[in-house]
Parts: structure tokens; C-alpha cells; sequence
């Protein structure tokens, strides 16, 4: 019996997505209209479930997940407070910089 004794490193990064606290985080529960990843800024479609943003031209942002969720869950989402931009979970064709203004407006501000 043969045992591996070579030195192994391990080591944890936390992935953070909430940038600060200096803007009160304020959070809502909605259904998820579709499967949502933990950091996907959403909308409501017009059933009043939630939806990945798939689009920059996409108006009415909502807010941004706080977690993975299946279609039909109730999604937590974070309505206010400050993210980092690179944590999102955007989809594709979809950036940062351009829902920047739109975020703003509702109290998400991306760092």
C-alpha cells in the first residue's frame, strides 16, 4: 500500500459579488420566469416573473440575483447596493458598461 506524500496546496478565493455597503442592499422575491445564475441582472417580463436580461437594449432592469435559481423558484433579488461589474453573470452579447446608466437609475451602482 502506497500513500502520496508530496506536498499539496490548497487554497479558497471567495468569489465576492456585493462591492460595499455604503448603499443600503435592499432585496425582493419574485418567480423565476426562466433559469437565473447567481449575479444575473434581471427584468420583469409581463407576467411579473423575473428574466435574464439578454439584451443591452433591454429597458426595465430590476435588479441582479443573489443566487442560482430554477425556473418557477422564488428568486431573491437585490433591488439596491454596489456590485462588482466583472461578478456578473451576463449573458452572452450582454456587458457591463452598457447597463451601467440603466442600473444606476435604480440604485445599483457597479464598480
Amino acid at each position: 500500500m502506497s500513500m502520496n506524500l508530496t506536498p499539496e496546496k490548497f487554497s479558497c478565493e471567495p468569489e465576492y459579488l456585493l462591492a460595499g455597503t455604503d448603499i443600503c442592499v435592499t432585496t425582493a422575491i419574485k418567480a423565476a420566469a426562466a433559469d437565473l445564475k447567481a449575479g444575473a441582472p434581471v427584468k420583469l417580463d409581463a407576467s411579473g416573473k423575473v428574466a435574464p436580461v439578454t439584451s443591452e437594449e433591454d429597458t426595465g432592469l430590476y435588479g441582479i440575483t443573489t443566487e442560482d435559481f430554477k425556473s418557477g423558484e422564488d428568486a431573491v433579488i437585490y433591488l439596491t447596493g454596489e456590485f462588482f461589474a466583472d461578478r456578473l453573470a451576463l449573458e452572452k452579447g450582454v456587458t457591463a458598461d452598457k447597463l451601467e446608466v440603466a442600473f444606476r437609475n435604480i440604485g445599483i451602482f457597479l464598480k
